[in-house]
């Protein structure tokens, strides 16, 4: 396109099929104004769904320490349904298959927003 070339389809060639849902899974407390948290991911594991895609530096076979230079976003998961509905379903679904372990400077447990967002799984793509 940069070039001035042609795509080769047009728009009567896209169709929109589905809804997605993305979840961006960061290391950081709700509760006290998203404040970031600092430790180690000691098990990091997701469902494996052919709806489901999870994009991550996080390795899910050793231990993760979260660098405090950075932002503690450690994932994306986007997840597919056919309609609004299913894709709500299959995000509940895929957080109940989720799990993440850790510990923190003062040996606290991890601290992640899930709960957060399937608390919010409702209010997503409401008209």
């Amino acid at each position: 396109m940069a070039l001035g070339e042609r795509l080769g389809f047009s728009q009567k060639d896209i169709s929109f099929e589905g809804t997605s849902i993305e979840m961006r899974i960061v290391a950081e407390d709700t509760k006290r104004g998203f404040v970031p948290w600092c430790g180690t991911i000691t098990r990091f594991d997701y469902p494996d769904e052919c709806w489901a895609r999870l994009y991550s530096h996080v390795p899910r076979d050793m231990p993760y320490k979260i660098p405090t230079e950075y932002d503690p976003n450690f994932a994306l998961a986007i997840i597919w349904g056919e309609d609004t509905q299913q894709a709500k379903e299959r995000a509940r679904q895929f957080q109940k298959g989720t799990v993440i372990e850790g510990k923190g400077v003062k040996e606290e447990g991890i601290i992640t927003n899930m709960d957060y967002l399937y608390d919010r799984i409702d209010d997503v793509l409401q008209f």
